[in-house]
């Protein structure tokens, strides 16, 4: 049975934009007398705590692997205005990781994409690893969910296709459409894998990250990116025509400094005193007159600069200044990062075990793996 383009786009538009249309219509149809059931109640007031706050963006995140899967993270955002809507929304979190909530990321939706992109493709394809999980900031509130999407990319021999898994129609159309002005769709490299051909889009360190508004028809260019594993003979040789122009900048340089270097010794005049007395040593700071440390001293830490460190390695590295743990809060002082980019940043290194994320209180504490909090103070 061939794939209706027009009834995914709808489908994709109520899971990325339409929340808030569906959860109206929830609170229409929930009844509102005196003994309406505990459950229908505690739907209506998640849902109204969704209203109540400002969506702030929803980012798609595909990550292929090398035997054809993707991992996908589907991510909403939410913030709050005041203490009552945050309250409110953290009871919404609960509802969405139980799968109660009528708002967020909904997994039966690629279910169904999945089981109609599987006769379109003729491959077999299943949502695996459903994960449905709620982090927060301060007022900063996501929703995401995970999951694996088996056999979503094609692989032939040494190289990974990322294309057919998204058009329909017989190629005419594609079931993710378009992003709209607050969407963001990342797709990620995988592991062991370059970039070998991507004619529409272009790509940062192998990841390619598409800002809305943005159609991704195929008349407008639509996702075609190949893969090729690295070591395989698709790198640029060495030499190439820029390679080739480097190295003979790099020898030029090098000849102009030996030249400088001889005349210099020319003009020197000849020095025909005796050297009665060994010239004086000059010790280096931390050293004695034989060049040993000196005591009490240390060499120092050659950590590199800032500007050098990705964000991940930059949180790391507070936490390793900071005994290995810090609030949320204190990182978003100390980076002066936005709210929104610190949440986002530390659920991507707690997915990826390089942090862990612990809820004390109404705040989050982010540790080193494995690292003990059993005296954390919570003032």
């Amino acid at each position: 049975m061939r794939l209706h383009s027009a009834l995914l786009v709808v489908f994709l538009t109520i899971l990325v934009v339409g929340s808030a249309v569906s959860a109206a219509d929830t609170r229409r149809a929930s009844p509102t007398s005196l003994d309406t059931p505990d459950s229908v109640d505690g739907a209506v007031a998640s849902q109204s705590a969704a209203d109540e706050t400002t969506a702030n963006g929803t980012t798609i995140r595909i990550t292929p692997q090398p035997d054809g899967d993707a991992r996908w993270n589907v991510s909403m955002e939410f913030v709050t205005k005041t203490e009552n809507e945050t309250a409110a929304f953290e009871k919404l979190g609960d509802d969405f990781e139980n799968g109660r909530a009528n708002v967020g990321p909904s997994q039966e939706l690629f279910i169904r994409i999945a089981d109609q992109m599987e006769s379109e493709t003729r491959r077999e394809m299943k949502i695996l690893d459903v994960e449905l999980k709620y982090t927060s900031g301060n007022t900063t509130h996501t929703l995401s969910l995970s999951f694996v999407w088996t056999n979503f990319a094609q692989v032939e021999g040494d190289k990974i296709v990322l294309r057919d898994a998204f058009l329909v129609d017989d190629g005419s159309s594609t079931w993710l459409g378009s992003l709209t002005a607050d969407q963001r769709l990342v797709i990620d490299s995988p592991n062991g894998y370059r970039i070998q051909n991507s004619p529409n889009y272009g790509h940062s360190n192998g990841t390619i990250t598409l800002e809305g508004p943005k159609s991704l028809n195929p008349e407008n260019g639509e996702i075609d990116v190949t893969y090729s594993k690295t070591g395989t003979g698709n790198e640029e040789p060495f030499l190439s025509t820029t390679n080739i122009v480097l190295l003979l900048l790099v020898v030029s340089s090098g000849v102009v400094g030996l030249y400088v270097l001889m005349q210099r010794r020319d003009n020197e005049p000849a020095d025909d005193s005796p050297a009665d007395d060994p010239p004086a040593t000059v010790s280096e700071p931390g050293r004695d007159s034989v060049g040993e440390v000196a005591p009490g001293s240390e060499p120092e830490d050659n950590e590199p600069s800032v500007e050098l460190l990705s964000d991940e390695e930059r949180v790391e590295r507070l936490l390793k200044r900071n005994g290995g743990r810090m609030k949320q809060a204190k990182i978003v002082a100390e980076t002066n990062w936005s709210n929104a980019k610190v949440s986002q940043l530390l659920s991507s290194m707690d997915n990826e075990g390089r942090v862990d994320k612990l809820r004390i209180g109404r705040e989050n504490l982010i540790t080193l793996p494995d690292e003990d909090i059993a005296d954390f103070d919570s003032e």
